[in-house]
């Protein structure tokens, strides 16, 4: 009786030690019907070994490596399991149009609601799975030159993958959907859903059962033929400003005598100290604010991201796709607003890093209002500005009389853009061309030591009022 007892327990004892072996939450074999591009599901069998009801969060991000662009997709699949459950969930999965090597990460976090915010503290499970996504021999040839598109444009997750960028080229070519995708090896239905996309941010219209490009393309011959235009411009501005510093000075002394600008260049409050400050002054008033919107919209306010943010970016007007990388390209960032009664305009000689929030594609009221932010390295430097006195300086001393040389290259950019079939010169192409021409502008000027760069080239102009 005594050995039976002991039989008995030393059983109970062996479950209770087995039991207390099998964790929480057992994860199973994790499978995928595809892993082609577009919307696709994993299989994960999932085993709740506990008497408590559990709230998962699968995460499943992708990311790309070594090509150059490098998209992102997460997704977030919710799921309750009820206690001693054992089920085979479907997560979601998001698979961009991009060629190379990517990882996916599968996470299973084990959260107490599944509206909670996902942490490190709650992950219970974590799989990499290692891809690579060949490129097609017909598709080589699409891929030897970059196709790049305006600024903050190109990181928007509907035209951040290699083929986001290449399917416009074909649609130029006039290839239809089922040839685009044959060419690419990916599904029509994925084809049409980029597209459609597309169409959300303006930048394609369906007609006739036909999709059409909305703004220009340009090619890597014609591309290179109107760099050269735009560095010619360049030396002339260059050169222009360059002999108009000392008439600048004496602007900004003048403008200290009648007490418009404060004597101490340190007064933030005052709408005028901004003057002092040249390279800002001349990158973001003069070339853009000034010469920028004569050339791309005349006489039109230049509000690239007019109705939507730049983490969105909808720019259908200003919209544009130009072959050949970053060396038929600019680099300054110019976004301009203007409320009831200021204005804020943001410019950076390079694109800034921006903090988009995890849920800005989503629809909202007012997209001016969705907050975003600078990283670190591109917090921009700000200054108070009286829009009246500074840009009146800056046409008195730097940018008068260049109206008919900005004209003359207008004309030389229409006509080359004629050559390459374009119909007319519209604001994406001029937005394009004058990029390069102010970026190479402010470039001379740094480099021959007329200008100092100051800070991280970001900076932030507030109106006190507007005049």
């Amino acid at each position: 009786m005594k050995l039976s007892l002991f039989v008995v327990v030393a059983f109970i004892l062996l479950i209770s030690f087995s039991m207390a072996q099998q964790p929480d939450l057992r994860v199973g074999e994790v499978g995928f019907e595809s892993l082609r591009w577009g919307s696709r599901t994993a299989d994960c069998e999932l085993s709740n070994n506990t008497d408590l009801t559990k709230f998962l969060t699968i995460e499943i991000e992708i990311q790309f490596e070594e090509s150059y662009l490098q998209p992102n997709r997460r997704t977030l699949t919710h799921y309750i399991l009820n206690p001693g459950e054992v089920t085979t969930v479907h997560p979601n999965i998001s698979i961009p149009g991009n060629y190379g090597k990517a990882t996916m990460k599968l996470r299973i976090y084990d959260v107490v609601d599944t509206l909670d915010l996902i942490t490190a503290q709650r992950l219970a499970f974590e799989q990499p799975f290692f891809l690579n996504f060949t490129v097609p021999d017909e598709m080589i040839p699409y891929l030897q030159e970059q196709i790049t598109l305006p600024p903050r444009v190109g990181e928007h997750p509907f035209f951040d993958s290699e083929f986001s960028r290449i399917a416009m080229l074909l649609l130029s070519e006039g290839k239809t959907v089922a040839e685009i995708a044959e060419l690419a090896q990916c599904d029509e239905d994925f084809v049409v859903s980029t597209f459609e996309q597309m169409c959300k941010l303006g930048c394609m219209k369906l007609s006739d059962g036909t999709y059409r490009i909305r703004f220009p393309i340009i090619l890597a011959k014609e591309a290179d033929e109107a760099k050269k235009l735009a560095v010619d411009l360049a030396d002339s501005l260059s050169t222009i400003f360059a002999g108009r510093m000392d008439a600048y000075s004496k602007e900004l002394q003048r403008l200290i005598s009648v007490g418009k600008v404060h004597k101490d260049p340190n007064a933030f409050l005052n709408g005028g100290t901004v003057l002092y400050k040249r390279y800002p002054v001349v990158g973001a008033i003069a070339l853009w604010w000034d010469l920028g919107q004569k050339f791309i919209t005349r006489s039109a306010p230049l509000l690239i991201y007019d109705g939507t943010d730049i983490c969105n970016a909808r720019i259908p007007y200003y919209m544009y796709a130009v072959q050949g990388g970053p060396v038929v390209n600019g680099n300054h960032f110019f976004y301009l607003t203007y409320g009831d009664v200021s204005c804020r305009i943001l410019f950076g000689d390079q694109q800034p890093d921006i903090n988009c929030p995890a849920d800005f594609l989503k629809p909202t009221t007012s997209k001016n209002n969705l907050r975003w932010t600078a990283t670190r390295e591109f917090e921009p430097t700000s200054f108070m500005m009286d829009t009246l006195t500074v840009l009146g300086a800056v046409r008195a001393s730097l940018t008068h009389g260049t109206d008919s040389l900005i004209a003359d290259y207008y004309f030389q950019l229409r006509e080359l853009a004629g050559k390459y079939g374009h119909e007319k010169v519209d604001f994406g192409y001029r937005y394009w061309f004058w990029n390069l021409v102010a970026t190479h502008t402010l470039k001379k000027l740094t480099d021959s030591g007329v200008l100092t760069r100051e800070g991280n080239g970001q900076y932030q102009f507030d109106s006190m009022r507007m005049r």
